[in-house]
This record gives C-alpha cells, sequence and structure tokens, in this order.
C-alpha cells in the first residue's frame, strides 16, 4: 500500500504510440518531470503532511439547501493529535428551523432543546491533508482529503474535496496531461496559432462522497475518468480493488493513435485500477462526444468542478459568532399564516328569508335555542338569531 507521499505519484503521465517508447519515456521524463514540476506554478505536489488548524481555504461559514457548515477549531484532548471539530447545522421543518445538530465542544451557548433535537450535539473532528495547491493564488484553488473522525467509530472517514474561489465540491477531477502537450511536432505547428482548448487533457476523476455528513458517508465504488482530444471524449472506468498501488501506466486504442494514463489511483484512502491483474490494456473505453456542460476551472484549469458546487462559502469567518447569528435570524423567522381553504366570495344569505322559513319550524327552534344557551356560556361565539 502506498503511503501518503504517493497519493499524487500519478501526475506523472504521458502520451505515445508504442510501448517501447513508453519504457524510454518513462526513464527520461522521471527526473525531467520532478525538475520542471519544481519551477512551474501551477501546480505545487505536498508531501502528504496534515495541516496545523483548520487551512485557509476553509475559512468561512458554508451554505447548501439543506445545512449550513463551519470548520471551526477545537482540540480534542483524547486523541493522539489535535483535530479540529466541525460545526453542522440542518435546515429543518422545511427550512424554517437551525438545527445545531454537530458543533465543537468549546462552544458553551445553550442550545434550544425541542422534540426533534438530541440533548447534545455530535462531536466531529476534522484532520485536512492538501493533495494539491495554487501557488499563485494562495489557496484559491486547492485539492484536499478530510479525515473526519466520528463518535465511536474507530477509523476516520476520508472525504477529497476541492474548493474553487468561494466554492467546494465534492465531485471534481484533477488534470494529469495536456492533450496540447501530446501531439506530434507537425501537429503542433499546425496547431501553434489556435487557442488551447482547457478541457482537453486526461482528467482523474476523485472518489465522490455523498457529502459532509453527520454519519459517516458513502464513497463512490466506481470512479469515471475522461481523456478529452478536440474531437472525442473518452471515460475510462476505474472500480475500487485489493491490489497493491503502483506507478504503472496503463493503454487504450482507437484506430491508430495509442493513449496512456495512470492504472492506479489513490483517493479516499481507497485504491482504483482500470486493468485487471498484471494486465496494462483498458478494455470497454466509451466514446462520445458528451463534453461537460456545467463546472467550474482554477485560473490554470488544472482543477475542474463538476455540475453545482456542494457547499458555497457565505461568511468569511466561521467563528462561533458567525453561527450563532444564523440560528438566531432562523429562530425569528414567523410561517405566514396558511391560505384561506376557500377563496373570498360577497354571498348574501338573506337573513330575512332565512328566519322567515324557520318560523314556526320547532325542531330549527329547537336548535336555535341549544346555539343561544351556548353562547351566553362561552362568550365569543355567535349564532344565528
Amino acid at each position: 500500500m502506498a503511503g501518503p507521499s504517493d497519493v499524487f505519484f500519478l501526475y506523472l503521465n504521458c502520451h505515445v504510440s508504442d510501448n517501447i517508447i513508453v519504457k524510454l519515456s518513462l526513464k527520461i521524463l522521471l527526473p525531467l518531470y520532478i525538475f520542471l514540476a519544481a519551477g512551474t506554478a501551477f501546480a505545487q505536489l505536498t508531501d502528504g503532511a496534515f495541516s496545523q488548524g483548520v487551512p485557509a481555504p476553509f475559512d468561512g461559514v458554508w451554505e447548501r439547501d439543506d445545512r449550513y457548515v463551519a470548520f471551526s477549531c477545537g482540540e480534542d484532548e483524547g486523541g493522539p493529535k489535535q483535530k479540529e471539530g466541525a460545526a453542522i447545522l440542518l435546515k429543518t421543518f422545511y427550512s424554517w428551523y437551525l438545527d445545531r445538530t454537530a458543533e465543537p465542544d468549546f462552544w458553551t451557548e445553550e442550545r434550544t432543546l425541542n422534540d426533534s433535537t438530541c440533548p447534545e450535539p455530535e462531536r466531529i473532528f476534522i484532520e485536512y491533508r492538501p493533495l494539491l495547491t495554487n501557488r499563485e493564488t494562495r489557496g484559491d484553488a486547492s485539492v484536499w482529503e478530510m479525515f473526519l473522525w466520528h463518535p465511536r467509530l474507530k477509523e476516520a472517514s476520508v472525504i477529497p474535496v476541492a474548493i474553487i474561489g468561494g466554492n467546494l465540491y465534492l465531485n471534481f477531477a484533477v488534470k494529469l496531461s495536456d492533450q496540447s502537450g501530446e501531439a506530434s511536432e507537425s501537429e503542433g505547428k499546425a496547431q501553434g496559432k489556435e487557442e488551447a482548448d482547457p478541457l482537453e487533457g486526461f482528467w482523474a476523476k476523485m472518489s465522490e462522497a455523498d457529502g459532509v455528513k453527520v454519519c459517516p458517508p458513502v464513497t463512490s465504488t466506481d470512479i469515471y475518468s475522461t481523456y478529452i482530444t478536440k474531437d472525442a471524449v473518452y471515460t475510462i472506468r476505474y472500480w475500487r480493488t485489493d491490489m497493491e498501488y503502483t506507478n504503472e501506466m496503463a493503454f487504450f486504442s482507437d484506430g491508430g493513435q495509442t493513449f496512456s494514463v495512470v492504472k492506479h489511483i489513490q483517493s479516499a484512502g481507497k485504491i482504483y485500477t482500470c486493468a485487471n491483474g498484471r494486465s496494462v490494456t483498458i478494455r470497454n473505453v466509451q466514446k462520445t462526444n458528451d463534453r461537460p456542460k456545467v463546472y467550474e476551472l482554477d485560473k490554470d484549469s488544472r482543477i475542474c468542478g463538476l455540475g453545482q458546487p456542494y457547499l458555497k462559502r457565505v461568511q468569511d469567518k466561521g467563528s462561533q459568532e458567525a453561527a450563532m447569528a444564523l440560528a438566531k435570524e432562523y429562530f425569528a423567522k414567523r410561517a405566514p399564516n396558511p391560505d384561506p381553504p376557500f377563496p373570498p366570495s360577497n354571498l348574501d344569505w338573506h337573513m330575512d328569508d332565512i328566519r322567515r322559513l324557520e318560523a314556526g319550524n320547532q325542531i330549527i327552534q329547537a336548535v336555535r335555542k341549544r346555539q343561544r344557551e351556548f353562547a351566553e356560556k362561552h362568550p365569543g361565539h355567535s349564532v344565528l338569531d
């Protein structure tokens, strides 16, 4: 099993047309890649060390349609190392009530209890391990693994996340190679005047969790990476496996053209592969023209958030005061009066005709008498008189 430092060693990738060039390219390009990666500004591959405290990209209060999340500070004294407490405030009762479901233990302000809340909030601790950060923007775009420690569980739940500006994505991919950089010399001259398409290249998808929740999240068993060229989109399935992580390359062909991608992806503490056993041949690659329609790229087109973001930052500070202000705002809400069951009308009941028809009817007169007696005992009720 690969260690933390190997998590993003898979960034080495090349595009070749035969296996002989692969072997030579790996020997030559590996030291060259390490040298170039150290000097490039778009990506910094970290050593996998855990962050001390809450990283700057996670600052603030985050919102989605059913919850608020604040990555606040809190110390787990019983654990082997310091962890950071998370606050999760659920929008319950059709978003008319904000339930402080999980929060750090140092939040001492008294909680509002009712039949739908637990007497004590859940304690969830998080550790952060950076995988890919942006040097120039200082955290404007980055990829992380969050280790969530839930109560009564011995192992942490690992959630890969990407942060682009003020948006946090669970569904995202990282570009490991550029299609433009793999073109032949003649193609490069012909395409040199054209603006490069930021979507072209190999995008390695990360394992997607179903949310940042009070309960342990569920991560995907299959991840679908894409190789995007000018004319096609190739979808490659990676499935969860027990085999050992390696730096091997795998290959698939489309006519006379051969493409190479990483054989293994390590994400969310699991290993995923696109080829069986020792084989390096990828089968059943799906070819379409379906490019992503809803996505967000970072400024260097290395991180791609797919679809709508899972969370959006709504406040820059994730302090207890900010969360309590949100809770008080929800507690002050009052639901509007329900609509009347029948629309208003201007009906004229013709009470004179009703009294004339009731005159002399002993049964109706007995009912009216009981109504008057009831009204005398219960003021505020009206009867036909």
